[in-house]
C-alpha cells in the first residue's frame, strides 16, 4: 500500500530530476555557479540589513490642528551698532509687534565670519540626525540690551507671532518707522550673520537653511530680502515623536530700491510632513527573500544559456564545448565489460 501511493504521489512531481548521466559539467558553468551565490548572498545581506534598519516614509497630509501661534527663534548678528537698530513684526492681519521688547541686543566688536557660509543648501534633516539632536532649549533672558554702542550688534532670542502670512525685518531708526532718531546714510551697513532662524520649539543643534550663513555688502542704502515657505512637521521613530517646522528659503538684494534692511517673509503652508521610521513584518522580508532568490536564479539560467548560444554562435561548437566532462553512465565503454 506504501508503495503505490508512494509510486502515485511521484507523479505530482512538480521538479522532476534529472539523471546524472545527462548533466555536462564545465568551468563556465563553474563560474556561473560562483558568480551567482555571491550575487545571492550579497542580496540577502541586504535584505537582511534592511530589515533590522527598517526604511524612512515620507507622507504629505493636511495639517489638521489649529495652530494660534508659534515663536521665530533667531541669533543674528549685525554689522550695525544697537542703538541705531529696530526690530518689528508686521503680519497681513495689520497686527505690528514690537520686537525688541523681548529680543535681546548685544553689542558686539566684530562679526566672525570664518565659520559661515554664503547661502545653506536646502534639505530635509535627516530622520536620525533628528532625534539625536533634538534636545529642546529656551533662550534664559529677554529684553536685554548690552553695549548698545559696540560697532555690531548681536540679536537673539524668541518672539511669538501669528500663524499667518506676514514678515518680521531688521531696519535702521528713522528708516521705515518714525522715530526721534535718525540713522545717518553714512552708518548703515546691513551685512549679517545668520546663526539660528526657526519656527516653533527651539532645537538649537537641529540644521535650518538658513543657520550658519552670512551675507555682505559694501552698500549703505541695501537690502536683503527672504522669502519663507513653512510647513509643519512631524518625525517619529522608536516611540519617539518630535513636532517641529522646517522651510524653504529663496533670497534677493536690493540696492536704493528699497527700505535698507533685512526682511524675513514667510508664509505657512496647509500641509504637514511626517518623516516615521517603520519596519517590514517578518512574513513579507520572507517574501521578498524568496522573490530574490528565485529572480536570481532564473536571471542566471536565461543569462547562461544566452551566452553559450552566443558562444557557439561566433566561435562555433567546438570552442564551446571545450572544458566540458559529462558524467559517466553505465553505457560508457569504460563501464563496460568485455564477455570472452
Amino acid at each position: 500500500m506504501s508503495d503505490s501511493m508512494s509510486h502515485y504521489m511521484k507523479t505530482f512531481d512538480a521538479f522532476p530530476k534529472v539523471q546524472s548521466a545527462h548533466t555536462v559539467r564545465s568551468s563556465r558553468g563553474s563560474y556561473s555557479t560562483i558568480l551567482m551565490i555571491t550575487s545571492l548572498l550579497f542580496l540577502i545581506w541586504v535584505e537582511i540589513g534592511g530589515f533590522i534598519d527598517g526604511f524612512v516614509e515620507q507622507q504629505f497630509t493636511v495639517d489638521n490642528i489649529v495652530r494660534n501661534n508659534l515663536r521665530i527663534n533667531l541669533d543674528i548678528s549685525v554689522a550695525m551698532p544697537c542703538n541705531f537698530i529696530h526690530t518689528n513684526v508686521r503680519d497681513e492681519t495689520e497686527d505690528r509687534f514690537l520686537a525688541a521688547e523681548l529680543l535681546n541686543y548685544e553689542g558686539v566688536f566684530n562679526i566672525p565670519y570664518l565659520f559661515y557660509r554664503d547661502g545653506n543648501s536646502i534639505s530635509t534633516p535627516e530622520l536620525d540626525n533628528v532625534i539625536r539632536d533634538s534636545l529642546q532649549a529656551e533662550f534664559n533672558v529677554q529684553g536685554q540690551h548690552l553695549n548698545e554702542d559696540a560697532p555690531g550688534c548681536r540679536i537673539y532670542g524668541a518672539i511669538p507671532v501669528n500663524r499667518v502670512k506676514g514678515d518680521f525685518h531688521i531696519t535702521a531708526k528713522g528708516f521705515g518707522y518714525r522715530d526721534r532718531t535718525i540713522t545717518q546714510e553714512q552708518s548703515l551697513n546691513f551685512t549679517h550673520v545668520i546663526t539660528e532662524f526657526s519656527f516653533g520649539d527651539f532645537y538649537p543643534y537641529i540644521d535650518n537653511p538658513l543657520d550658519m550663513t552670512y551675507k555682505s555688502t559694501q552698500d549703505h542704502i541695501h537690502s536683503f530680502h527672504y522669502r519663507l515657505d513653512v510647513i509643519p512637521t512631524v518625525y517619529k521613530k522608536l516611540g519617539l515623536e518630535i513636532d517641529t517646522n522646517q522651510y524653504s528659503a529663496r533670497s534677493f538684494e536690493t540696492s536704493r530700491r528699497h527700505i535698507p534692511g533685512i526682511f524675513f517673509r514667510y508664509d505657512f503652508e496647509p500641509l504637514k510632513l511626517k518623516i516615521e521610521e517603520q519596519r517590514m513584518s517578518f512574513l513579507r522580508f520572507v517574501v521578498r527573500l524568496a522573490n530574490i532568490v528565485g529572480g536570481i536564479l532564473v536571471i542566471c539560467q536565461w543569462f547562461f544559456k544566452l551566452a553559450d548560444k552566443i558562444i557557439i554562435y561566433v566561435f562555433g561548437e567546438r570552442v564551446a564545448r571545450r572544458g566540458e566532462e559529462k558524467a559517466k553512465s553505465l553505457l560508457d565503454a569504460d563501464n563496460l565489460v568485455r564477455l570472452d
